[in-house]
């Protein structure tokens, strides 16, 4: 239900672009010292990109940490932005996957979104994996080594979420110069962000997440866990810059901070169960690089988000993190 409600948020959101209203909300009257606006004008674009939701855990007594990991690919596509609106479609890259015999099989869904505006950023984000890996499996299990990882084809994570910042100094500051392309920056400039976020973030399997080789003096609470979820709805803000280097250049770095309530829903197979309230924490940092020549741009966009869950009554902290890594050669088309 939660991913139907998403899609049509996502169409809305797309579609008021386009209408007077929408676009009087989203525009802004941009400094022509420091924007340079192709609004009007189609990027086509390919591109390759990694997506992966990790899934860590750690001992609050010892610091002792547990990663586990999607066996990971590349995707190749191609796509098209124009305005507000972007669209792409890709597929895998069978010879940039990694070794399934030594990873094993990640099957995976997802639909993401980042739309970038004058006054705002939206980002939208759904996604369904299963299969993982325990990262580094042979410096914690002895009966494995650097070819073969501990593998869990049983353990699943689904992801959704929604987040919506204002940009504050949206006349002299473009996150779409840096990750869409249908801006130019001119000069260095930056802005704070704020906005807020509802993430929910859940994860099961059909047995413990702690493998049973992992010595017992560690994990002594909680090595039962095998489902955890996290619903957290937070504030953010935070701070974006823009560095223009050799006029045609430019790189972008922001981190957003959120912080708020969620609710912590653990399960254990001894049929403990938790379910409760608290304080939440997530972070997200972005960066991008990219250069143009005349109508075609080549860009390099990376999006680090985590979300933090440690349970203060046992010796669990679980984070919950989502890579995003994106390589595009684009060209600006005028429609005018």
């Amino acid at each position: 239900m939660k991913v139907l409600f998403l899609f049509p948020v996502f169409f809305v959101l797309n579609i008021s672009a386009f209408g007077k209203g929408g676009k009087d909300y989203f525009n802004a009257k941009n400094d022509s010292n420091y924007i340079e606006s192709y609004y009007n004008d189609l990027i086509v674009r390919i591109y390759s990109g990694e997506k992966s939701h990790s899934l860590e855990l750690g001992d609050l007594n010892t610091g002792y940490r547990l990663q586990y990991l999607p066996n990971g690919y590349f995707n190749m596509g191609v796509g098209f932005i124009y305005r507000y609106f972007g669209l792409s479609l890709a597929t895998k890259i069978p010879f940039l996957q990694n070794n399934e015999f030594q990873k094993g099989e990640t099957k995976r869904f997802g639909l993401q979104s980042y739309i970038y505006t004058d006054k705002f950023t939206v980002d939208i984000m759904t996604s369904f994996s299963k299969g993982y890996y325990l990262e580094n499996s042979f410096q914690h299990l002895n009966s494995y080594t650097k070819q073969l990882d501990y593998q869990r084809p049983d353990i699943a994570s689904a992801e959704i979420g929604v987040s919506v910042n204002y940009i504050f100094n949206n006349a002299k500051f473009s996150y779409k110069a840096a990750f869409s392309g249908n801006d130019r920056q001119l000069k260095n400039a930056g802005s704070f962000i704020g906005g807020g976020s509802i993430l929910s973030y859940s994860t099961k399997a059909d047995s413990a997440f702690v493998p049973r080789g992992i010595n017992y003096a560690l994990f002594t609470k909680s090595r039962d866990v095998y489902k955890s979820g996290v619903l957290a709805f937070n504030a953010n803000g935070g701070y974006a810059y823009s560095l223009v280097f050799l006029r045609s250049g430019i790189v972008t770095l922001s981190y957003i901070v959120g912080a708020g309530i969620q609710n912590d829903r653990i399960d254990g197979t001894s049929g403990n169960e938790v379910n409760n309230w608290r304080f939440s924490f997530n972070q997200t940092g972005r960066f991008g690089i990219g250069y143009r020549v005349k109508r075609y741009s080549a860009r390099i966009g990376i999006i680090h988000s985590s979300q933090y869950t440690s349970l203060k009554y046992n010796d669990l902290g679980i984070v919950n993190g989502t890579d995003f890594i994106q390589i595009s050669l684009a060209k600006r088309i005028s429609l005018r």
